[in-house]
């Protein structure tokens, strides 16, 4: 034991001196490191951007719930999100007030709430799932109602997706496919230059012209359809549109719409008249355009067969109904104050009218949208229609273009022209305020309903839109 005991404390001593060595070793360790994490944190505040001011919680503007951050900023709403599917949900809102000359027979004038002036008031519901990804392949569909803003009735009585409902298929490589009720294929070409109140450039989206004013009615030039109202509809039921754009900003379109009972609320409600084929009673049409850059251009053709309709009862007897357009845009910096657009187009029309014999309508137009820095924008235009041997209705008056004129026993030639201009203010994206009148002027044997049975009418509006 005397022995053992000396090599037993230098064991405990060795241990010792090992022990301390170590804790020398984690301190050098974690004076390194400390010395790494202020370096990391130094050169963090160096690259990082100097502070705002404080804002207290009091000064802090209010923040929407994510769903409703698209409302407010003015796109649509999402209602539906998944991986693989997406439904949104948008609308329109507008009240108009005016005064409107000879709004009557006997030359009364009228004051009060209209239909709207700009755009028909809507909502709607838009859908896309994507079928085949690897190919980019989406299924698509749309659903919209118009309704009046005055009142809050429908806009067709009756029919709740009176402007849209269809469905359909796209792809970058397919272009845009859809079926059903939808506008027609003319309509979304020429809105590019038929008022200076659409977007300036082509798309496959839906286009359309101002809703209800005394220069509207050039869009019926590029109807055609058996909607609602009868022929002359602005939109095609039973239709089938084709729509695509190119990499070079070719833009091409083609379409077909099946003969209709008179529409949606019509005496044969909405479908196919028996005895109709594809001459007969249906609706082809054909598009191109171009999106050059600060130029856009576009034309199209346009052809009905209208159904001859004989003691309420339709024929057999296809009556031919054409247009052909063309028209185009520029946009180019004026000197430095803003943007100025100018739009300009031509159209020309024939139509076989039965008893009367043959229609030939041509039409321009030409436009200016003026957008300086700010939240206004100014428009001005003038269109012109001269109809030739155009039948008149029951009431006297010149029927619009496409609508069945068989059963008419007079005719008349003469020449439309309409002046307009607009301000516009805009207090925040998603809201419009808007001063807008026009003066229609009729000539020769041309008697406008607007006018009703005089020469001349003056509109002078005011409203205010709300879009989401």
């Amino acid at each position: 034991m005397m022995i053992a005991w000396p090599a037993k404390a230098d064991e405990i001593a060795e241990l010792k001196a090992e022990m301390k060595a170590q804790k020398v070793k984690i301190k050098v360790l974690e004076t390194h490191l400390l010395q790494l994490e202020q370096k990391k944190i130094h050169s963090q505040a160096a690259a990082a951007p100097a502070p705002g001011p404080i804002v207290t919680e009091e000064e802090a503007p209010p923040v929407a719930p994510p769903f409703w951050n698209p409302l407010v900023s003015g796109r649509p709403v999402h209602i539906v999100e998944t991986a693989g599917t997406e439904i949104t949900m948008y609308g329109l809102v507008e009240a108009t007030i005016s005064g409107v000359t000879n709004a009557a027979p006997n030359g009364d004038s009228k004051l009060g709430f209209q239909t709207a002036w700009f755009s028909g008031n809507r909502w709607g519901l838009y859908g896309k799932t994507v079928m085949f990804p690897e190919y980019g392949l989406n299924f698509i569909a749309r659903l919209e109602s118009e309704f009046e803003s005055p009142t809050g009735n429908m806009d067709t009585n009756g029919v709740l997706f009176n402007r849209d409902a269809w469905i359909g298929f796209e792809s970058e490589f397919l272009g845009k496919l859809t079926f059903g009720r939808q506008n027609t294929l003319p309509r979304d070409f020429s809105n590019i230059w038929g008022d200076p109140y659409t977007s300036a450039s082509l798309s496959t989206a839906e286009g359309g012209y101002t809703n209800v004013n005394n220069f509207k009615q050039l869009i019926f030039y590029s109807g055609g359809g058996s909607g609602a109202h009868g022929y002359g509809d602005t939109r095609l039921d039973n239709g089938i549109v084709w729509k695509k754009m190119f990499d070079s900003g070719l833009v091409l379109g083609a379409a077909y719409a099946f003969s209709d009972g008179n529409g949606p609320g019509g005496p044969n409600g909405s479908g196919t008249i028996p005895g109709a084929g594809f001459g007969r009673g249906s609706v082809q049409s054909a598009a191109i355009g171009y999106n050059g850059g600060p130029f856009h251009i576009s034309a199209f053709w346009n052809h009905t067969n209208v159904l001859e309709a004989v003691n309420g009862v339709y024929t057999n007897n296809g009556l031919s109904h054409m247009s052909e357009g063309i028209g185009g845009n520029y946009e180019f910096d004026f000197f430095g104050l803003g943007v100025l657009r100018w739009n300009a187009g031509y159209i020309h029309y024939t139509a076989d009218q039965g008893f009367v014999g043959t229609r030939t309508d041509n039409a321009v137009t030409t436009s200016i949208k003026f957008t300086p820095p700010g939240l206004f924008d100014y428009e001005v235009g003038w269109q012109d229609f001269y109809a030739h041997n155009a039948a008149f209705t029951p009431g006297g008056f010149t029927f619009n273009p496409y609508q069945d004129a068989s059963g008419a026993t007079d005719a008349g030639s003469g020449s439309r022209m309409t002046v307009y201009g607009s301000i516009i203010y805009h207090p925040v994206p998603t809201i419009d305020i808007y001063l807008a009148g026009d003066y229609l002027r009729t000539t020769g044997e041309y008697i406008a309903s607007q006018a009703n049975g005089h020469n001349n009418a003056t509109e002078v509006a005011t409203g205010v839109r709300w879009k989401f």
